[in-house]
């Protein structure tokens, strides 16, 4: 019999994905994060930055292609005031309540970060981890 994801603990469902921005990140600027693969549902999100340069903030969205109408982006939750990892460790996003349809990718959604926080906000380094839960039985890729 097949290992079927249903099948599995809650624990062994979920992937963790980490991305480093490591060129810097400049006010207003748009980075990309993760890209889905098969319906997945985020869980959770944190951040750990490096070098940092006035109030820097950061705000995760779902961007999404909807045939007929073109590219969507909706935020997931707020924009998380970043702290230095020597200060404050791992940050954690500030997500919806479960169940909530920006927490729900669909294969090639993709989660961008947006910087913020001013002009002279920055960063020298910036990690970014997600935790997506698998949904469907078996994995697929698009």
């Amino acid at each position: 019999m097949g290992i079927l994801n249903r099948t599995l603990d809650a624990s062994q469902q979920k992937d963790v994905i980490a991305n480093v921005i490591e060129a810097g990140t400049s006010n207003g600027v748009i980075y990309p994060v993760y890209v889905a693969p098969r319906a997945q549902t985020l869980t959770d999100a944190k951040n750990m930055a490096l070098g940092l340069s006035g109030a820097a903030t950061m705000s995760l969205f779902l961007n999404r292609f909807v045939v007929g109408t073109g590219a969507a982006s909706y935020a997931i939750g707020g924009a998380l005031t970043v702290s230095a990892f020597g200060t404050s460790g791992y940050q954690t996003y500030s997500l919806p309540a479960t169940g909530n349809s920006v927490l729900s990718l669909s294969a090639g959604d993709f989660i961008t970060v947006k910087a913020g926080g001013g002009s002279s906000a920055a960063l020298a380094s910036n990690l970014i981890e997600l935790v997506v839960q698998n949904i469907q039985d078996i994995k697929t890729w698009f």
